[in-house]
């Protein structure tokens, strides 16, 4: 008799198993040139330089105003004396290197970005040029799914280097991937929340954007580590209602992934398979929606803003919980949980929501952020070290 034929999450597992542990640098997808390679994302970048141009762009892109990544006169007057850029401007250099970008493509597969756990240790100043490398898939667990019966989260983790050798970052991320077919028949009746683009009254919109012009950015003004308290509240970081402008300026300034319609229709017709997963986006989603990394670009904007020119940011972590669909607002809230020394770091950790107009929280999670001391002085950057080993 012949075997009986895996299904597709099932194939994916057997496939990606194999795969387990591969590294990938940012030479071996800069050498694959432009477009695909065989069925595989070549070089999948948008800066490989942090230039005063493509830190406009991006900060353009999601919205922040601080004046330390987009004004080089004031930022020189800084303790960096050049223009830096903000945290998560790294993700305009790579990330989120699915296991597409190294191997086969499974058909009826589709998968999101989830989550992530950053850290940084030292700041991104202009000029610097960066190479990565990426070891993905570093784990595939699979799990449970109202949404989808069952899906595989895929891990990956990246460190960043500049000028050849320094590393300045590095990260652990996930996505989860799920069989369309299953989130097809358990979701046919997909609830009215995610169907229906929210309406809001005159008086409503005012109160959106009166929250948003009360954001505070720090700036030169330095916030000292003896100054917070367990319990101190952010000021709200709040973008929406979503638009389809919104989140083209995000992905012009954040992705690497903007191509023309004739780039799009020669790679899609090279995968048999894109159609139906095209398919699937519109049938099950119903609205557009913003990618996970922008839904994070608005945390990032609310601690850069809270810690000053002089604060660090060193950890960030964050957990994808729904989609944030055309039309919905986000009111990004953060609060201080604990305050602490670390090996002559003064530290502050900060739990951050985001939360949408119904009050369900699209995304969950937490920051440390390192801020200058009056007792002990200035920011004392975390030691380094290395996610991907270079002997691999």
């Amino acid at each position: 008799m012949p075997a009986k034929k895996l299904a597709p999450l099932d194939q994916m597992i057997e496939a990606w198993g194999k795969l387990k542990g591969s590294v990938l640098t940012s030479e071996d997808f800069r050498s694959r040139g432009p477009g695909w390679v065989g069925n595989i994302l070549s070089d999948n970048t948008l800066n490989r330089e942090a230039t005063e141009d493509g830190i406009r762009i991006f900060v353009n892109g999601e919205g922040d105003l601080n004046p330390l990544y987009r004004d080089p006169d004031y930022a020189k007057n800084t303790k960096y004396k050049c223009l830096i850029a903000p945290p998560n401007y790294l993700y305009t250099v790579t990330y989120a290197q699915s296991p597409l970008d190294h191997g086969p493509m499974i058909p009826q597969i589709a998968g999101y970005y989830s989550g992530c756990d950053r850290e940084w240790f030292k700041p991104i100043c202009v000029g610097d040029k960066f190479t990565y490398r990426v070891m993905c898939p570093s784990d595939n667990v699979e799990m449970k799914s109202k949404w989808a019966g069952r899906k595989v989260l895929s891990y990956e983790q990246c460190d960043y280097y500049r000028q050849g050798g320094d590393l300045v970052a590095g990260y652990s991320c996930y996505d989860q991937w799920v069989d369309v077919n299953d989130v097809t028949r358990l979701n046919a009746h997909a609830n009215t929340e995610i169907e229906e683009t929210p309406v809001y009254t005159k008086k409503e919109i005012e109160e959106i954007y009166a929250a948003q012009d009360r954001e505070e950015i720090r700036g030169a003004n330095p916030r000292y580590w003896e100054d917070v308290k367990v319990g101190d509240e952010l000021v709200p970081v709040v973008r929406g209602p979503l638009s389809q402008v919104e989140m083209a300026a995000w992905q012009a300034g954040g992705h690497a992934h903007n191509l023309s319609d004739r780039l799009n229709r020669v790679i899609w017709k090279k995968i048999p398979w894109a159609e139906t997963r095209m398919e699937y986006g519109v049938t099950i989603v119903k609205r557009h929606f913003a990618v996970g990394q922008q839904l994070e670009a608005w945390r990032y904007i609310l601690v850069t803003n809270w810690m000053g020119d002089d604060g660090f940011l060193w950890k960030f972590s964050a957990q994808i919980r729904r989609f944030v669909m055309e039309g919905d607002t986000t009111w990004v809230k953060g609060k201080v949980t604990k305050k602490y020394c670390d090996d002559g770091k003064y530290c502050v950790d900060i739990d951050i929501q985001n939360v949408l107009q119904t009050g369900a929280v699209s995304v969950t999670g937490g920051d440390t952020v390192i801020l200058p001391s009056r007792e002990h002085g200035p920011v004392v950057y975390p030691q380094p070290y290395a996610r991907v080993p270079l002997d691999k």
